[in-house]
């Protein structure tokens, strides 16, 4: 975040010089007829027209991508302009001392403190060598002015950069205090979801194993002990599987949670078909059309689709083809679990993703397309399903 911000305030600093640049033309074109009598009228046009081009230059550089530093190279130029300016002028010198405090306050906005005093001296120069040039009886009042105009200019331009990177800084402590109370948010909403999650699924599980032992005499033969043991050990075992995806799903609240990698969109799709074949037992195909690099966290987006193809494995039906594939989209790559089964029905597509929704038939922990979903959701993306002729098409989409 802050180096976004650092980029957009450089940008918008480049762009400011370029609309100084482009204005201060226009005006010096606009009131050419008002120029004193001694003026070089085209001289004047020329500093004009020369100020419009560096104004389309400045604006067509991308200055986000550049040091913070780089579009202090405009200021020299920018004052050389000043400077010729006023040596066309003629005896009318004093209008160019504004030309001059617009450059300090583009300086105390854009840049740190010390810069405008740091350019003071170019300034002066600038400022001065023109007045030289005048007839000797206004030499006085030239130096004179620009007694006045620069050390007001240093001062205007400090009194902007401090108050400025003041602001910034209230920012900056605001931004963190805010990231902070949203993180204890999201915390909390974690926490709220697990105690809710785990006391309404974990409390059938519980239930059944106690009333199977409640009920388990002591004396009872070594095949009714084995029968209650394994039925414990399989409810135990969904207990910890319903654990472990709470867990997860809550955890996946904070995006900060992923692992990013860079790999190979065919590499992962082969590896997760190899995984799923067993559950499909030979009606998995693979479509790699797409292939092509991106960016995510390896392990839950295998998760995922691995998640989808399950999915299908349930609840497609049992002659169901599924096909996996991947293709690139404009703004990153979308992964599609297809099928020609039974499809999704009258149920409610929002609802399939919503955490404890249990579809026809199934005795997982309810968890599994939401898992999907707030997998993708982490990675900026999202995931859902369409409705072609036959079947279903579940899709994740990841940004890139």
């Amino acid at each position: 975040m802050e180096q976004e911000t650092l980029a957009s305030r450089k940008h918008w600093a480049g762009r400011l010089a370029a609309v100084f640049y482009v204005a201060s033309g226009a005006l010096t074109l606009i009131t050419l007829p008002l120029t004193a009598s001694d003026a070089d009228v085209l001289g004047l046009a020329g500093v004009a027209v020369a100020a419009l081009v560096a104004g389309a230059v400045a604006w067509s550089i991308d200055w986000g991508r550049l040091p913070r530093r780089a579009s202090l190279l405009l200021v020299p130029p920018g004052l050389l302009l000043i400077a010729a300016g006023n040596a066309f002028g003629g005896s009318d010198h004093f209008t160019y001392g504004v030309f001059f405090v617009l450059v300090f306050v583009w300086l105390g906005f854009a840049h740190a403190p010390g810069t405008s005093l740091l350019f003071t001296p170019l300034a002066a120069v600038a400022y001065l060598v023109p007045v030289f040039f005048l007839p000797p009886h206004q030499v006085g009042s030239g130096l004179g002015s620009a007694a006045v105009v620069l050390p007001l200019c240093a001062l205007i331009g400090e009194a902007l950069s401090r108050g400025t990177e003041r602001t910034l800084q209230v920012e900056a402590a605001l931004h963190h205090e805010r990231e902070l109370r949203d993180r204890q948010e999201k915390l909390d909403t974690m926490k709220s979801t697990f105690l809710r999650a785990a006391s309404h699924e974990l409390r059938t599980p519980i239930t059944i194993c106690r009333g199977h032992l409640d009920v388990l005499d002591r004396h009872a033969g070594t095949e009714e002990v084995a029968e209650t043991l394994e039925l414990v050990v399989d409810e135990l075992g969904r207990m910890g599987r319903l654990v472990e995806d709470i867990t997860m799903l809550t955890r996946l609240e904070d995006p900060e949670a992923l692992k990013l990698d860079r790999f190979a969109t065919d590499d992962l799709l082969r590896e997760v078909a190899a995984k799923a074949e067993p559950l499909l037992d030979g009606r998995l195909s693979l479509d790699v059309a797409d292939r092509g690099p991106i960016t995510a966290d390896r392990h839950r987006l295998h998760q995922a689709l691995l998640g989808l193809l399950s999915n299908a494995a349930v609840h497609a039906g049992a002659g169901a083809r599924v096909t996996l594939r991947s293709s690139r989209e404009h703004r990153g790559w979308r992964f599609d679990v297809a099928d020609d089964g039974t499809g999704v029905g009258a149920l409610d597509r929002s609802a399939l993703f919503q955490p404890f929704m249990h579809g026809p038939g199934s005795d997982g922990t309810g968890l599994g397309l939401a898992l999907v979903q707030r997998i993708a959701r982490a990675h900026g993306g999202d995931a859902g399903v369409d409705d072609p002729a036959r079947g279903a098409s579940f899709w994740i989409r990841i940004p890139t």
